[in-house]
This record gives C-alpha cells, sequence and structure tokens, in this order.
C-alpha cells in the first residue's frame, strides 16, 4: 500500500513539474513599436506622431514580434 502510494505521489509531482515547465516556455516578451511603413511604401524607424509625415501618412506600425498593424 505504501509502495502504490509513493508512486502515485511521484507521478503526481512529474506530471506538475512538466506541467510547469512547458507553461515556462510559452511566456512571450511584451511587444513593442519599432518603426512604420508609409503609405508610398517608405520605411521609418520613427514610432510616434508625425513618423511618415512627408510620405502620405502611416500605412502600418512594424512591431517586434514582425507583425505590422494598421493604424
Amino acid at each position: 500500500m505504501k509502495i502504490k502510494r509513493a508512486a502515485r505521489t511521484l507521478m503526481f509531482l512529474v506530471a506538475l513539474a512538466s506541467m510547469t515547465t512547458l507553461g515556462a516556455n510559452q511566456t512571450q516578451a511584451p511587444r513593442h513599436r519599432i518603426g512604420a511603413v508609409c503609405n508610398d511604401g517608405w520605411e521609418s524607424k520613427a514610432t510616434g506622431s508625425g513618423a511618415c509625415s512627408h510620405h502620405g501618412g502611416v500605412s502600418c506600425w512594424k512591431y517586434s514580434d514582425g507583425t505590422c498593424t494598421k493604424p
């Protein structure tokens, strides 16, 4: 009986540890704005207001995770 209980406890702890480890690998760094693509195709490293002021405005904002979102 004691051996079965110890085995169940050990299996539970191993399962819990593996779930915790898997969860840690899925943590993502917060994304941040790294630049802009202007309406005329120009790419700018500016991240704020006026980034594409002489290029027809911002087409999309570029982010550190590789995405580009419309303003």
